[in-house]
């Protein structure tokens, strides 16, 4: 009788203890997810924009565009927490543990409310085993997202990712509340909800809105009784129609609009900045206003509900005010400077960035033929906006649809033609643009990245167009072989590779169990899963068209389409247990189905992919950034470029206080006059920098590129006599260009600047020991075929320091970045340092490879930070990248040092080395560096040290080769260059094994090089 009333009483009470349940293992999914992230998130600064993030945090400020006002401003209450400068960064990473956590939860949420539309039947109770079915369905599902590669690089870094996903994971988790509530009048709550929740999201990141199209279908099949194909179509068009309206008339016309009625109160009306901005945004405001009185007077229901979702749209747009405010307060971080509604527009439309064609557009090796006026640009001027430039629709006399093949970058020709066996000089056509969507944008630049998350992964090493495998593998010998080629003989950069996580493509094939079992049960729902799926993931490819050979992997861009999978594993659990109820009751059935899935998939995906995604040990980039500052003398210019040269140095001076005096030039920045303008003024301890320009000689629209038109000068010329030709605005000074205007020119490229040894003496550049070895003049020639106004700001600080400042520029700038002043530049560690020192005509020495000695010694053995490689448990891609620099430093200065006969101090320097830098070899280009510290040991007649480092360095190299030798000879054909690559190394290793009467170890390499070779 007990147990019969038990059953009668949970029938009864079914669904409160589902709720209950539901809520409370949500809750669990949170806490599981939080532990994970929290235990193998960064500790400090990451790589890439994480630096910029976390010192714009810090201190309110305008990162780069378009800007992420709502992730700033959340992330600075988090910063708050920090007792110390040392825990900002731990704090701000925390928040996107944070943040990635909640969207765990609201995945295990959204997995059950579809899984219970799947199992419940109508007007029946649920019993024991569908609770837990459904309950477990949410819980594999929610626990292999949170352990899927891409969320979990992004969940615990100081990235906007995790907070877009977050509102992704709201979004549709509200529109399934909203579809359940449907039929109640209170229902559409929920849609304004989403409306603002979408308007929130702009500011951190528009690829929440790419869910619009999913949830307009969602709204389409519950307000339909009999949904036709023709239906579905309108509603995902009626889906993308929203996406782009809020898209861009949302986000950017109502800028345009703004700064088009600031333009005419202004310049026509004569009042001031931003009154039409003013009036515009009252207008717009009382417009709404009037239309929501209008909608409930008239009771038209729908009007009332679009137009209140706009206002919380906008409510959630006017983040992007932060962005305004603290422009105009100028702080030190101010990217574009948009403080005003003509600025603020560029800088939400990525002008910097340039442009791409997207639906129609040039092949490659198409012929610019003419540029057609489209419109104006405009600047902030004294009293009114000036005319900054034009804006052009440039035509070509190759045209396709849907371009995809386009840049005209040398490198990306190149790439385009070798991609696709276009042979030189041959025209490409549209079946070529289309070879590329599919197998490189859409098979390299997206399926690789969904396979590295659901199938296995081969390793963390960036792949530019790798043909070989991709990155991926799955961890089942016959398929990889069958797919990938030979996988028996792997060599030692893959198996030792953190990366080297093997899923069996599980979690895929749970996936596609749960996509099948959906569409079987509940086409609808299936439908819009796999529209969330395409508009998250493809969709984002096509909009995108992105050039090849990205400067980092791109796979967070397509986080929402995993996502959406994830939703799939999750109902897979369900078509398994379905399976299992041929043979078992229901409850046990669910229990095995359980146990199998969970162990598959994220207990699989857990344990293969913790070790390359722990960083609670990594500390290198920080390191890293305080080692750059530490390289320069006190008050010091530094010359950066690119993300990793640059944010995390910021964040070092900003957020940790780590040489104040030293000012910061992105030479990728210093385009921008309102840049320029900064670098004018003092910075924390920093005094402005030499610059002579007045603002109307650089503002934008002027000089932005100069042509280097050939004079034939014979002689070089003094650089400040140069520069008041560059800067002159007299006609005279300069040359017609092809419409008409007078243009500033460069009339040659051999630069002179005379050096007074005394003042390079007194300004301390030099001891006086050293003043016999200054020259009279530095000479050099400027390597480019244009100025471009960055240029030109570089060369005002170079001509007019007057060696009272010391000039550095990083040591990983290009080739280009040092203007040709390589003969004059001295290693002083991290950073090359501009000196006016002699040179030996016999020296031989790369001109990167010579050393200020004395000094560099002192940075490297009592300043440098250097603890984090050998302490981090896994050294990633860019923190090897450091290694190998490290790496070269020291080697230079060991080699140096022994030049100049300082050979005890030689010693010290690669003992060091051998102790504080990681001796394992991830990748070919690591044995390169160990190549050159072995012959330094040797030279130093260590030799027991050196045979360790090459027998290590050649046991590695010989099984790169091993694996090559198994390919056929296709995919050897394909690894042509890596294969020169190992060879050349070997060979290398061993004449120096033989230089240094190593005949043992010579013999061993001959060995392999003779073996491999037969193969």
């Amino acid at each position: 009788m007990n147990i019969q009333v038990h059953r009668f009483v949970f029938k009864s009470t079914d669904m409160k203890i589902y709720t209950k349940l539901n809520n409370l293992i949500g809750w669990l999914c949170f806490a599981v997810a939080l532990t994970v992230y929290v235990l193998t998130m960064q500790p400090t600064v990451s790589f890439w924009d994480c630096g910029e993030f976390i010192a714009s945090a810090f201190g309110v400020q305008v990162g780069h565009q378009p800007g992420a006002p709502l992730f700033i401003m959340l992330a600075k209450t988090f910063s708050l927490i920090a007792s110390k400068p040392g825990q900002i960064a731990f704090w701000v990473n925390f928040s996107s543990a944070m943040a990635s956590a909640t969207t765990i939860m609201f995945l295990f949420w959204t997995i059950t409310a579809l899984a219970l539309k799947l199992v419940k039947q109508k007007n029946q109770d649920l019993d024991k085993s569908q609770i837990a079915a459904i309950l477990s369905a949410g819980f594999i599902g929610a626990l292999a997202f949170t352990f899927s590669d891409t969320f979990w690089f992004s969940a615990v870094e100081a990235e906007v990712y995790a907070l877009s996903a977050l509102c992704t994971a709201i979004v549709f988790w509200a529109v399934l509340k909203w579809e359940a509530q449907a039929d109640d009048p209170s229902a559409n709550r929920w849609l304004v909800f989403i409306a603002y929740i979408m308007g929130l999201s702009i500011g951190t990141h528009l690829l929440n809105l790419l869910a619009i199209p999913a949830i307009a279908l969602v709204y389409y099949f519950r307000k339909t009784n009999k949904p036709t194909a023709s239906g579905i179509i309108k509603s995902i068009l009626i889906g993308g129609a929203i996406l782009g309206i809020i898209q861009y008339g949302v986000v950017q016309y109502l800028v345009l609009f703004a700064a088009k009625f600031d333009l005419l109160f202004v310049n026509n009306f004569g009042l001031g900045f931003g009154s039409g901005v003013l009036f515009f945004t009252l207008l717009i405001i009382s417009s709404l206003v009037w239309g929501i009185f209008y909608s409930i007077k008239s009771r038209k229901v729908n009007l009332n509900l679009a137009l209140i979702c706009v206002v919380f749209i906008l409510l959630g747009y006017s983040s992007y005010a932060m962005i305004v405010i603290r422009a105009n307060a100028k702080t030190a971080i101010n990217v574009s400077n948009p403080d005003n509604a003509h600025s603020l527009l560029g800088y939400l439309g990525r002008e910097q960035y340039g442009d791409r064609p997207l639906l129609y557009g040039q092949y490659f090796d198409s012929e610019y033929v003419k540029a057609t006026e489209t419109g104006k640009l405009y600047r902030k001027g004294k009293d009114k906006y000036e005319v900054a430039g034009t804006k052009f629709d440039h035509e070509f006399d190759r045209n396709t649809i849907l371009p995809r093949i386009y840049s005209d970058e040398a490198k990306h020709q190149a790439f385009y033609r070798q991609w696709l066996n276009i042979p030189e000089g041959e025209k490409p056509d549209f079946t070529d643009n289309l070879r590329f969507f599919t197998s490189y944008q859409l098979g390299f630049m997206y399926f690789r990245y969904f396979l590295w998350n659901f199938a296995g992964k081969q390793d963390d090493i960036q792949g530019f167009g790798d043909k070989r495998n991709g990155n991926w593998l799955t961890g089942i010998k016959p398929v990889d072989n069958l797919l990938l080629g030979n996988q028996d003989q792997l060599p030692l950069s893959i198996t030792d590779n953190a990366g080297f996580n093997r899923f069996y493509a599980l979690p895929f094939i749970l996936g596609l169990i749960g996509i099948i079992y959906q569409y079987r049960k509940s086409r609808k729902d299936a439908w819009v899963i796999l529209l969330l799926f395409f508009s998250t993931g493809m969709a984002v490819i096509i909009y995108l068209n992105q050039s090849p050979m990205q400067v980092r992997e791109r796979d967070y861009a397509y986080v929402g389409s995993f996502y959406a999978f994830a939703i799939c594993i999750g109902l897979g659990v369900l078509g398994v247990r379905e399976l299992m109820q041929k043979y078992t009751k229901p409850l046990m059935s669910t229990a095995i189905a359980t146990i199998i899935c969970f162990a598959a998939v994220p207990y699989i995906m857990g344990w293969q992919g913790w070790d390359d995604h722990d960083r609670s040990t990594n500390d290198t980039p920080q390191q890293m950034a305080i080692n750059y500052l530490q390289s320069c003398a006190p008050n010091a210019i530094l010359f950066t470029q690119a993300d990793n040269d640059t944010y995390p140095l910021w964040y070092a001076q900003q957020v940790l206080g780590v040489r104040k005096d030293i000012r910061l030039v992105n030479t990728e920045l210093l385009f921008k006059a309102s840049y320029i303008n900064q670098m004018k003024k003092q910075l924390f301890d920093s005094e402005p920098l030499p610059i002579t320009m007045e603002e109307a000689t650089y503002v934008d629209g002027v000089r932005e590129v100069l042509p280097f038109v050939d004079y034939g000068i014979a002689d070089s010329v003094e650089l400040s006599e140069l520069f008041g030709v560059l800067t002159s605005d007299d006609d005279a000074d300069k040359v017609q260009m092809q419409d008409g205007s007078m243009e500033n020119f460069l009339p040659t490229k051999k630069f002179k600047m005379k050096v007074d040894a005394n003042q390079v003496v007194k300004s301390g550049t030099l001891p006086a020991r050293d003043k016999n070895n200054i020259i009279a003049a530095i000479e050099w020639e400027y390597p480019k075929n244009i100025l471009a106004k960055n240029d030109l700001a570089m060369l005002d600080i170079i001509a007019h320091n007057n060696w009272k400042r010391p000039i550095y520029f990083c040591a990983t700038m290009g080739s280009d970045s040092f203007f040709g002043l390589e003969k004059y530049l001295h290693l002083e560690g991290f950073t090359y340092r501009l000196l006016p020192l002699k040179r030996d005509k016999t020296d031989k020495r790369d001109a990167m490879d010579v050393t200020h000695s004395d000094v560099m010694y002192t940075n490297v053995m009592n300043k440098f930070q250097l603890s984090s490689f050998n302490k981090t448990k896994h050294l990633d891609t860019e923190s090897q990248r450091v290694a190998n620099l490290t790496w070269n430093i020291f080697n230079s200065l060991a080699s140096n040092l022994a030049a100049e006969n300082k050979v005890y101090k030689a010693k010290l320097v690669i003992d060091k080395a051998l102790i504080v830098l990681p001796l394992r070899n991830y990748s070919v280009a690591d044995t390169a560096v160990k190549y050159r510290t072995a012959g330094n040991l040797y030279a130093l007649n260590e030799t027991v040290k050196a045979n360790e480092l090459v027998k290590s360095a050649t046991s590695f190299l010989s099984s790169e080769l091993n694996y090559y030798a198994s390919l056929n000879q296709e995919d050897q054909e394909l690894n042509r260059s890596d294969i020169g690559n190992v060879l050349s190394l070997l060979d290398a290793f061993q004449k120096l094994a033989d230089a240094n009467g190593q005949i043992g170890i010579s013999k061993e390499i001959l060995g392999i090089l003779g073996t491999v070779k037969a193969s």
